[in-house]
């Protein structure tokens, strides 16, 4: 029986979040025939801002990586605290008042001396984002929400839903927009 979303979030805390993480490939058909289906292993050691020393992703996902590394400095100059998060099978979000929920692929935890923010972000490849386009819907729905409640210890905390992440120009753009306007606070 599925459960139907509601508007009030539960708090984790981030130790019960962060431990060595694996990717599971398929069995089934080993054959690769989609390059951003390949998954590699990119070392992360010297990116501070990367919870894992190493990152196993797709094309896509490493491309997003690059982006977020593109401003990561513009971000530690407005926020204490920037942590890009990779989220296997940690954090699950359900649709307010629906039944479909995912797990967004990314976590990006920032702080502020005011408040404490997380951002679902989502890279998705073009053959997925009309099907997927609820979850884009879903995630920005989020931003500025008076509904949504959390519950956590600490009462200052926001989430943020950008739209997802492409290597399709326009797309990228668009996500390069939000990103800034919402995080940075100006357009790059």
């Amino acid at each position: 029986m599925k459960e139907k979303g509601t508007p009030v979030f539960e708090g984790v805390a981030f130790p019960e979040l962060i431990n060595d993480y694996v990717v599971e490939m398929s069995k089934i058909n080993n054959k690769v025939t989609d390059f951003d289906e390949f998954k590699n292993r990119r070392n992360m050691r010297e990116y501070d801002w990367y919870i894992y020393n190493q990152a196993i992703v797709n094309g896509l996902e490493s491309s997003f990586i690059d982006f977020i590394n593109d401003y990561i400095e513009q971000l530690k100059e407005k926020y204490t605290d920037v942590y890009l998060i990779r989220n296997e099978r940690k954090v699950k979000i359900v649709e307010i008042n629906g039944t479909r929920g995912f797990m967004p692929d990314f976590l990006l935890y920032l702080k502020d001396d005011d408040c404490t923010y997380q951002v679902f972000l989502e890279p998705k490849g073009k053959h997925l984002y009309d099907k997927d386009q609820w979850k884009q819907d879903f995630i920005m729905s989020l931003n500025d929400n008076p509904d949504v409640e959390i519950l956590s210890e600490n009462e200052e905390i926001r989430l943020i839903g950008i739209r997802f992440y492409s290597d399709e120009p326009d797309l990228k753009q668009a996500f390069k927009e939000d990103f800034t306007e919402m995080l940075i606070g100006q357009e790059k």
